[in-house]
């Protein structure tokens, strides 16, 4: 049995799109449910409405779904500890994975002004919204701050002149 990403509803394995959300499930990645069951009682975090179910069981750190809203505990991109994340958290995550294996970096500039942090978010939610088709700015801005207060990323600045800083943002060390 397997279970859309989006909504949490029970889908037929040869579905194509959820008959509940009407999502289109080659956008996202489709758990099964795992053939161990573990008894653990995790309340959703995040909607508060049920007890997740488990859906991966082969990792360290198993991962959970929420059936009500979608959303997922685990261990989000390998950093060694158990977050709640839904998809736009998982698809920022590989992007700033990708481009810190190509570049080196992700960072955008912005003026050196007292609200710097605030720019450089929505500067950053800019920038990735190309990569994130679908989602707008405020709801890419407002991940990336989820992201910043669960210590999954961190931000840094570095100066380009008097007038202009980099902002980017990296992984947390999870030594």
């Amino acid at each position: 049995m397997k279970y859309c990403p989006n909504c949490g509803a029970k889908l037929s394995d040869n579905a194509k799109y959820c008959p509940f959300c009407g999502a289109k499930l080659e956008n996202y990645v489709v758990y099964e449910k795992p053939k161990i069951e573990m008894e653990i009682d995790l309340i959703c975090r995040h909607c508060g409405k049920g007890k997740l179910i488990l859906v991966d069981a082969e990792s360290d750190i198993p991962l959970y779904m929420c059936p009500h809203c979608g959303w997922y505990y685990g261990d989000f991109l390998g950093i060694g500890r158990p977050i709640y994340y839904d998809s736009i958290h998982l698809k920022i995550g590989r992007i700033i994975k990708a481009e810190m294996k190509m570049r080196g970096y992700l960072r955008v500039s912005v003026k050196n002004a007292p609200q710097m942090e605030e720019e450089g978010l929505t500067e950053m939610a800019k920038y990735l919204q190309n990569d994130l088709k679908g989602y707008d700015i405020p709801t890419i801005r407002d991940a990336l701050s989820y992201l910043l207060e669960e210590n999954v990323i961190e931000s840094y600045t570095e100066k380009i002149d008097d007038e202009f800083l980099w902002y980017g943002v990296r992984f947390v060390d999870s030594d």
